[in-house]
Parts: C-alpha cells; sequence; structure tokens
C-alpha cells in the first residue's frame, strides 16, 4: 500500500478530524483510513452508475409497476434474509 502524507492542515481543522476519531473510538490514521477508504467507494459507485446510465441512454423507461415490482422483491428478499439470519443458531 502507498504511505500519504498531508501537508499544511489547519489546526482547527486537525483538532475536529481527532475530535471526530475520539468519538468513534479510533484512531486519527484509522479514522483517515475509514474516510479516504470510503471515498473511493464512493467514486467507484459513482463511476459505475455514469457507466449504467451511459449504457441506459435511450432505452425506454422502466413502468412505474415494473419499478416497483422490483423494490417488492428485494424489500422480501431483505426480510427473508434477515428472518434466516435472526434464526440462526449462534456459534
Amino acid at each position: 500500500m502507498a504511505n500519504v502524507l498531508i501537508r499544511d492542515v489547519s489546526p482547527e481543522d486537525l483538532e475536529q478530524i481527532k475530535e471526530a476519531a475520539a468519538q468513534r473510538g479510533a484512531t486519527l490514521q484509522a479514522y483517515l483510513w475509514d474516510t479516504v477508504h470510503a471515498q473511493a467507494a464512493y467514486l467507484r459507485r459513482q463511476d459505475a452508475l455514469a457507466r449504467t446510465a451511459q449504457r441506459l441512454k435511450g432505452r425506454p423507461a422502466v413502468s412505474n409497476e415494473a419499478r416497483e415490482a422490483v423494490l417488492d422483491a428485494i424489500d422480501a428478499a431483505d426480510d427473508e434474509r434477515g428472518n434466516w439470519v435472526s434464526q440462526r443458531p449462534s456459534r
């Protein structure tokens, strides 16, 4: 992995970031690592959405009924998975 050095961070900003890390019970490095990782994940999702939008460009829109049916199926699958997880014996 690469190392990153950030210079010229204002004392006020650094103190606020340290306080946020402490509130999470994390070290400054762990907090910043999580923040950088979350930003990279966000950028990957944005890129995937942009690629998907480009692929779908010019295609007809999905009907509201079809959209609702898919969302209902996702909700049902989430409920089923949650029930399965909650009923598993603990190790």
